[in-house]
């Protein structure tokens, strides 16, 4: 067995090895023949039985962590939304958001306009002479002015006037193999198409105004237009191409003119957290039966275990409305489509049955693995049963001091104070009230790095 697989690395074991290397067997005292030591190292025996309980303290904390996950969904009427093609359209939706199919056809974008100055061999050489009043006038019916100083009338100055004014232009100087060009850029949508007027300056006048005169003036790079569509037949118009729908809940995203199938439906991340439970909430239950089958002696722990685990499901018919039903081994089965359906009917329903705070299967499996099924409560019904026989076929010993003498610790001339650190760092969470997992598998740990340092031994002394 790979005890690393299991756990983390164990300060025990490095020390067993460190007081005892694998040439000698002393340490094996009581054991004068092979088969105390087969016996001891029997895959269906201790070491094996130790593993299940380990496996099951691991599915334990599993389980709790995937019933607090379930507990912690939130609101079931959460929605995803997937597209037929996304490089059209995408879309996002709100929580109780309609489920079902939307056509949608894009068949025109929202684009903000764009203008561009005529080339100019310098971006530092001076526009004309003195100051100028620009004025900007909006399809929206808004007008706005910027007034650029004497020093201002260089493309970079230009710029900055317009950008420092905050009237929902963007102005850039751009540079290409023509020369320097002033680049304006409005917001999108009809609305917010402009014109613009100069006074003061013939030189910016000349340059900026909008609609050209003759060949001066700005030229069109792209005119302002609204997002223009169909939404299951129903026209929408937006001058974004983000825009809300008379569907409430639903955004559309558009990318490209065309046509696109959005499908509404319960968030799958539902889904994949049920079925995380219901594997979690497998692997212990078929972990107990196990653990019951190779040690006798916990038949009837395990089988009280399982009959509790059973019970926290609760009632089956409830489950199985919303696609989950139980099994004659006691596993339960997830139908993920039935789930789904029985989301999209009522998530109301769903979060009742799974995650009400006083009722629901989350909150009633929370308290089994905190309290039955806990760390602590798990090890005082398991360890009783790694007695002495079990361990070395001994008798007339405390199972804990039988464990110690075959590392040799209570037959050295120091035994008092190693036995001391072997029972706290080795038992103390056997005889511990405490619910830490981390100490519980400690005291695993332990025994199983006992029983690597005995395989050593009989390796290196039997071949």
């Amino acid at each position: 067995m790979n005890v690393s697989s299991i756990y983390g690395y164990n300060p025990t074991l490095s020390l067993i090895n460190a007081l005892y290397p694998t040439s000698s067997v002393s340490s094996l005292s009581g054991v004068s023949d092979t088969s105390g030591i087969s016996s001891l190292l029997s895959p269906t025996g201790v070491q094996t039985s130790i593993s299940s309980v380990g496996t099951l303290l691991n599915g334990v904390e599993t389980l709790g962590s995937a019933a607090q996950s379930l507990a912690g969904l939130g609101a079931f009427d959460a929605r995803t939304v997937t597209s037929s093609n996304a490089k059209v359209a995408s879309a996002s939706a709100g929580d109780g958001t309609a489920t079902g199919t939307y056509t949608v056809e894009v068949r025109q974008l929202a684009q903000a306009q764009s203008l561009s100055s005529a080339p100019q061999t310098s971006s530092l050489t001076p526009i004309g002479n003195g100051a100028a009043t620009l004025s900007f006038q909006f399809a929206s019916g808004e007008t706005r002015q910027v007034a650029l100083g004497s020093a201002s009338n260089t493309l970079p100055g230009i710029a900055s006037a317009i950008n420092s004014a905050n009237i929902g232009l963007q102005a850039q100087v751009v540079s290409s193999s023509a020369g320097y060009q002033l680049s304006l850029t409005g917001q999108s949508g009809a609305a917010n198409a402009f014109t613009i007027g100069v006074s003061g300056n013939a030189g910016v006048d000349s340059l900026l105004a909008y609609p050209a005169q003759g060949n001066s003036g700005l030229t069109l790079s792209s005119q302002a237009q609204n997002a223009e569509g169909l939404l299951n037949g129903t026209a929408f118009t937006a001058s974004t191409n983000t825009l809300g729908t008379a569907t409430p809940g639903l955004t559309l995203n558009l990318a490209a003119t065309g046509k696109t199938t959005l499908s509404v439906a319960p968030d799958s991340a539902m889904t994949t957290t049920v079925k995380s439970f219901v594997d979690a909430y497998n692997a212990v239950q078929t972990t107990l039966t196990r653990l019951g089958s190779e040690n006798s002696s916990l038949g009837l722990s395990v089988s009280y275990l399982r009959s509790l685990l059973s019970s926290a499901v609760g009632e089956s018919t409830s489950l199985a409305r919303i696609g989950i039903t139980s099994n004659a081994n006691g596993t339960l089965s997830l139908n993920a489509t039935a789930f789904n359906a029985a989301l999209t009917a009522s998530p109301a329903s769903v979060e009742s049955v799974l995650s009400s705070p006083a009722t629901g299967l989350a909150e009633r499996v929370t308290s089994l693995t905190d309290g039955a099924l806990s760390a602590s409560r798990l090890l005082q019904l398991a360890v009783p049963s790694f007695n002495s026989s079990s361990l070395l076929g001994t008798s007339g010993q405390s199972w804990k001091y039988s464990y110690l003498s075959q590392l040799g610790v209570l037959d050295t001339p120091s035994s008092s104070s190693l036995s001391s650190l072997f029972l706290t760092e080795m038992l103390g969470s056997a005889t511990s009230s405490s619910a830490n997992g981390a100490t519980s598998k400690q005291f695993l740990q332990s025994l199983l790095a006992q029983q690597a340092y005995n395989a050593n031994l009989l390796s290196a002394s039997f071949g």
